[in-house]
């Protein structure tokens, strides 16, 4: 959990020479928490260095199209209790056979990496990863034939009471395509 005595530690500078385009790349990658063993960096605990599948599981994609897919966070404040934060993640599904209707119903207790649009010269901040720890659910799960073209409409939240300690996790194996490589991998090759 984030340390609850924590204080700003440098300058944030948001202008011309910093400013980002924002936006995601069309790829996601998504896992089944449970199968998932994550390693957090011991000086940094919002930095993910690796993650493994269990023996015979895999990871997944989730392809889009330009902006269709999002993520972010919501904070959670209390009067008793750290700051906590409420990660989400949106996509649409197109597919309609029933092996992916099925799929996408029995979806829930996910995590998810997305890949930021804007690239850093070490690797660093380009892969952002949701529900980590606590997972995500489905918060909203609707189809309706005559909007968005009868795509079905899917959030991810974390469920009340079992936020996050930070806005995002970060995951960094090294560098960008050190990175990119691992989740390739945690996809095409179970137990990976």
């Amino acid at each position: 959990m984030a340390d609850c005595n924590a204080k700003l530690v440098k300058s944030i500078i948001s202008n011309c020479t910093t400013q980002k385009a924002g936006n995601l790349e069309v790829i996601a990658y998504i896992f089944n928490r449970l199968d998932a063993t994550i390693t957090y960096d011991v000086t940094n605990p919002s930095l993910i260095t690796t993650i493994a599948n269990a023996s015979t599981k895999s990871a997944f994609k989730i392809t889009g199209v330009r902006k269709m897919l999002n993520a972010g966070h919501d904070i959670v404040k209390a009067d008793d209790r750290a700051d906590k934060y409420s990660h989400y993640f949106n996509f649409q599904q197109f597919e309609l056979l029933a092996a992916d209707i099925e799929n996408v119903d029995a979806m829930e207790d996910v995590f998810v990496v997305v890949e930021r649009k804007d690239k850093s010269t070490t690797g660093e901040g380009v892969f952002a990863v949701y529900g980590p720890k606590l997972g995500l659910e489905k918060s909203s799960d609707t189809r309706r034939a005559n909007d968005i073209n009868g795509a079905r409409n899917i959030e991810l939240l974390s469920v009340a009471g079992n936020e996050e300690a930070y806005s995002n996790y970060t995951l960094l194996a090294t560098d960008y395509a050190t990175t990119k490589t691992l989740l390739e991998t945690l996809v095409s090759t179970p137990g990976a």
